[in-house]
């Protein structure tokens, strides 16, 4: 192929605004000049997951005979964390900044990938020692933490940090890791120790344990903790049985150093009265710039907060629960009036006053969300809010909002969100479905299916789109999104049949905001959250378990040795 005439530096431009991974990995196949250019871009940031092969599948674990059948011909020489430790990729060693592992979450694939990283193997311990311009770890799972690990990265010249994205309840932090920069983890509060003998090979079981304080004093350099717990019970069978797992009240000596927090985010973690001191009166809210509770319940952690928080930019908060008839709380009042500092706000089913609201007037992004409920119609801004809304918070970029159309489309709230909020590029509207109206339409034989389709149909998103930006003129705004379903309901066992109605029905539109020459308008219908995550699912296993698939394109049969670049790119 003959090249144009081009610059290795344009080209090298050209390649590092590819959108994806496979984009690059196509362009070095397609000449030497091209490898040689996209290379280094490539392996800037080394993703280690089971899509088409496990990362910790080694060809020296098989023999020849014995490589398992889902794997096609696929070669495992070509497992990039393998390629990485072969001392003949000392070129491509180098272009490595970021490395991202993802531990399957089959048993089988777990062990194997922990007896790869801990003693006496450590490999991730002696490939961080090979990576000489390394600077970040993210570790999607449970991460065995050896010395050996501890002094890698302690000793690296250009001081990497370690982000654990997935810790479990059955993670206990290592003492003083100064490197890690953020921690997550998911307890099972639920979990239950198992009333049979073990099956052959399987591992002792170990109860789930959390203790934050333990977390605190570990790792003096933590910016990001998320932790959250499961307290729901459900299935066909619902486990009655006592759970095994503890969650230790947060306990602090007298003399103690929190670590630089930044962000925190908490589920399911209910603040007892013996620890209620402890986060009141010495845990840093102050220096907080994010701050996230929920899904599942929490208590106490808005009343400690209250008071002591002042530069908190980022609030959200998801709930299953409605508390009052208005979907809000005292404590959820309390603590947005508390301080004025917010950019973005996100109420999700717990959804606070106007006047606590406003108390921002430095917000950008607002998303004000309560669930439908089967009793009640639901509460939503009135005119007058919106007015209000618009005049004390100018600079709303992002909003989001709820409508009940109860048959009729309400033009006068789109027109009064159309001819306010100068500055919004994106605004998003979830459509009720008048659920109350329509359980008691159904007991006179009207269907509830029929009654949710005919809320939002891709007609009605069309003509609503229009009459907007009709009436909104030129402006900023760069997409609408009308929405219907609901991503917050959670029963513990069978769903009723005005949630299931829900989910068939749930419709998702979005509308370039600038009107076409012809005054047409384009839209889109995307999927619903729970049908994206269905269609995941399905992918991730396929990927796991493959049929006659044909392995991945691979650029050579040989480690990737590659000479000096063609020009000099500086930092890659």
């Amino acid at each position: 192929m003959s090249q144009p005439e081009i610059p290795p530096e344009i080209w090298y431009l050209i390649f590092k605004a590819l959108p994806t991974r496979k984009d690059l990995a196509n362009v070095c196949g397609v000449s030497r000049l091209f490898d040689t250019l996209a290379t280094p871009l490539l392996y800037r940031s080394v993703i280690l997951s089971r899509v088409h092969q496990d990362w910790s599948l080694f060809p020296e674990d098989f023999e020849a005979t014995e490589q398992p059948k889902n794997l096609g011909k696929w070669d495992l020489n070509f497992n990039p964390f393998h390629r990485l430790l072969d001392d003949r990729n000392e070129v491509l060693r180098a272009f490595v900044r970021e490395m991202t592992f993802k531990v399957g979450g089959i048993d089988q694939d777990r062990y194997r990938a922990w007896d790869k990283l801990r003693p006496p193997q450590d490999l991730l311990a002696g490939l961080v020692r090979k990576l000489p311009n390394l600077e970040a770890v993210y570790f999607q799972g449970e991460l065995p933490i050896s010395d050996a690990l501890v002094d890698a990265f302690i000793a690296h010249e250009k001081s990497p940090k370690l982000y654990l994205k997935r810790e479990s309840g059955l993670f206990r932090p290592k003492p003083c890791v100064p490197f890690v920069q953020e921690v997550c983890i998911f307890v099972d509060s639920t979990d239950t120790a198992p009333d049979r003998e073990l099956h052959p090979g399987e591992r002792e079981f170990r109860p789930q344990r959390l203790a934050l304080h333990e977390t605190f004093a570990a790792y003096p350099n933590l910016e990001d903790l998320s932790v959250s717990i499961n307290l729901l019970r459900g299935g066909c069978v619902i486990n009655t049985s006592p759970p095994s797992t503890e969650i230790v009240p947060l306990s602090l000596p007298d003399v103690f150093t929190f670590p630089p927090l930044k962000n925190l985010s908490l589920s399911g973690y209910h603040i007892r009265d013996e620890e209620k001191p402890f986060w009141k009166q010495r845990f840093p809210w102050g220096e907080l710039e994010s701050l996230t509770l929920g899904v599942q319940t929490h208590s106490g952690v808005l009343e400690s907060a209250t008071g002591n928080i002042y530069r908190l930019k980022k609030f959200q908060i998801t709930s299953y629960t409605r508390y009052t008839v208005s979907n809000s709380s005292p404590e959820l009042e309390s603590f947005l009036s508390s301080f004025h500092s917010l950019e973005s706000l996100t109420a999700k089913g717990l959804v606070p006053s106007m006047n606590s609201v406003i108390n921002h007037s430095n917000l950008k992004h607002l998303c004000l969300h309560a669930i439908e409920e089967t009793d009640q119609e639901r509460k939503t801004l009135s005119l007058e809010e919106i007015e209000g809304l618009d005049h004390h918070c100018p600079n709303l970029t992002s909003l989001e909002l709820d409508i009940n159309p109860n048959g009729t489309w309400p033009n006068d709230t789109m027109e009064a969100l159309a001819t306010r909020f100068e500055n919004l590029r994106e605004l998003t509207i979830h459509v009720g479905l008048g659920i109350s109206n329509a359980i008691k339409n159904a007991q006179n034989g009207y269907p509830l299916t029929k009654a949710f389709k005919s809320v939002l149909t891709e007609e009605i998103a069309r003509a609503s789109a229009k009459r907007f930006l009709e009436c909104r003129g030129l402006s900023e705004l760069k997409k609408i999104t009308l929405k219907t379903g609901e991503d917050l309901r959670w029963f513990p066992q069978w769903h009723p049949g005005y949630a299931d109605a829900e989910e068939e029905c749930s419709r998702i539109f979005e509308i370039d905001a600038r009107l076409r020459q012809d005054g047409g308008i384009s839209l889109e219908e995307k999927e619903s959250t729970r049908a994206s995550l269905y269609n995941h699912l399905s992918r991730r296993w396929q990927y796991s378990f493959p049929q006659n698939a044909a392995p991945p394109a691979q650029i050579s049969t040989a480690p990737r040795v590659l000479q000096a670049p063609a020009f000099s790119a500086g930092s890659t």
